[in-house]
Parts: C-alpha cells; structure tokens; sequence
C-alpha cells in the first residue's frame, strides 16, 4: 500500500506540472493574439489614414494640373462653400470643375458655369474636413484639410501646388 501511495502522488505531480505548463502556454497564446489584434488594428487604421490622405493628395493636384491654363484656376465661393474653381471651354461653352468640402466630404461638380446647382448635386470623393484652398502667390495654391478617417484630428495635411500657366 505504501507503494502505490507513492507512485499515486507522483503521477498526480507529473499530471499537474502538465497541467500547469498547458495553462502557461495557453495564457500566454491568448496574450499574444490579444497584443496582435491590437497592432493589427492599428495598422489597418494607418493604413486607411494614408491611402485617404494620398488619395485626396493625388485627386486634387491631378485636377489642378488637369486645367492648368492661363486664368482658368481660381478661389471663389460656391453656395456659401470654400471651392477651388477650374474653367475650361468646350465647343465654345464655359465648363467649371468646381472642388470643395461639403458634409465631410471632397465633392468635386462639373457643370456649365451659368447653370446654378447645389452643393449636393457634386460626386462625392474621400472623406475629409475643413479643406480649405489658399493662393499663395500667381502660380502657387496652399491646400489643407483635416483626414476624416480617425476619430481625432491629428491629421492635418497642407500641401502646395505649382501652377505652370
């Protein structure tokens, strides 16, 4: 009897020091995939942030080059909206490429230029807030916005664009 009492006792130590490494071991893998969800979010969330902010980068200084004539390119006020207003002729018809941020928005509206539309009548583009346009100088356009896909604003983007004509 004393014998089995004591082979008793050291499978219950070996079968609670298994026990015991297979708790670690899954504590432990439940902190990682934990701490790697985490880092996970954060990067898609960067990611977001600067595919949103180049996008809109891109998209607005492609416009501006797109009608980079002489005297085509202007700050002007579109229903009560800061818009970067860009003409341009076609078959001898005035066409303006207006963009401006409306409801969170960069909205760009092509349309004949004494045609009045409204703001919402625009194709809206990435979300963004408070942009605002600036000339620098004749050739020069200032353009800051906040990004819109974060929570908070710590987003800010100026940028310049050179104009050629």
């Amino acid at each position: 009897m004393n014998y089995n009492s004591k082979y008793f006792s050291k499978h219950i130590i070996d079968i609670l020091f298994v026990l015991g490494l297979f708790c670690v071991f899954a504590a432990s893998s439940v902190v990682l995939i934990i701490f790697g969800a985490d880092i996970y979010k954060k990067i898609v969330s960067n990611m977001q942030n600067n595919f949103s902010e180049r996008t809109c980068t891109a998209y607005i200084t492609e416009k501006i080059h797109q009608s980079d004539e002489y005297d085509s390119i202007e700050i002007t006020d579109f229903a009560g909206l800061h818009t970067l207003s860009m003409k341009c002729y076609i078959d001898d018809t005035e066409y303006t490429t207006r963009l401006y941020e409306y409801n969170g928005y960069l909205y760009e509206l092509f349309s004949r230029t004494d045609i009045e539309l409204t703001p919402d009548a625009g194709k809206q583009v990435v979300a963004l807030h408070d942009l605002k346009f600036e000339m620098i100088s004749d050739n020069l356009i200032k353009i800051s916005y906040y990004n819109n896909t974060s929570d908070d604003y710590d987003n800010f983007t100026n940028f310049y664009v050179s104009v050629h004509s």
